[in-house]
């Protein structure tokens, strides 16, 4: 994965979990899809999984977020069973580029946090035949790419978020991240999907310096 690492976790709340994830390699660059199958509807996990599935069949780093939508619009009605949140977005050296249905978010985290799909429609969602993908995309960043289902995103503090994550070794980012929103008994207020993405570190060589001693 030249120039990007990536972490990602799936943790279930109960016995099955609905939410899938995928970290899709490139030579320039990284795709990553979040789906949050829908337990209400049904097949929730079944549809979640086509959603990774259909994706990872048609990335490309060449989309850019029209091309996205649009793919999400036709994996809409090749969803057989159940119904699903989606996010996909596209990390490289020219920049972010992704859609997304549903309430499943992209953060990017530099400065401050910025939601790059504030604009989603949350429902109908994928598998209804009526969802809405809408795109979105970002200048390139040296930030924190953060892709996640609502288990995260709507539990978690984002002022603690903020507050520590940059001093979080990325070796244990995902996991330290699903205990910021478990319960004190142990238990979590939903499943949780999340994949953390960002452009490597250089590590500058090292250098000898030689002082003139005073004579």
């Amino acid at each position: 994965m030249p120039g990007f690492e990536a972490s990602a976790v799936t943790v279930a709340s109960g016995r099955q979990g609905q939410d899938r994830v995928k970290v899709i390699e490139f030579d320039d660059g990284v795709v990553i899809a979040v789906a949050d199958g829908a337990g209400g509807s049904g097949g929730g996990d079944q549809a979640a999984e086509t959603v990774i599935r259909e994706i990872t069949a048609s990335a490309s780093m060449e989309h850019d977020a029209e091309a996205w939508s649009r793919l999400l619009r036709q994996i809409d009605h090749r969803v057989g069973v159940g119904e699903s949140t989606c996010v996909v977005a596209a990390i490289s050296a020219n920049g972010i580029a992704g859609a997304s249905v549903g309430d499943s978010q992209a953060w990017l985290i530099e400065d401050g946090l910025s939601n790059l799909t504030k604009n989603q429609v949350q429902k109908p969602l994928l598998g209804s035949g009526g969802a809405v993908p809408v795109g979105f995309s970002h200048d390139p960043s040296s930030g924190l790419l953060l892709v996640a289902t609502d288990g995260f995103c709507n539990y978690v503090r984002r002022d603690k978020l903020l507050k520590e994550i940059l001093w979080i070794d990325f070796a244990v980012l995902v996991r330290t991240l699903v205990e910021m929103v478990r319960l004190p008994s142990g238990d979590l207020w939903d499943d949780i999907g999340i994949v953390a993405c960002r452009p490597l570190r250089t590590i500058a060589s090292q250098k000898r310096y030689d002082l003139d001693t005073a004579e």
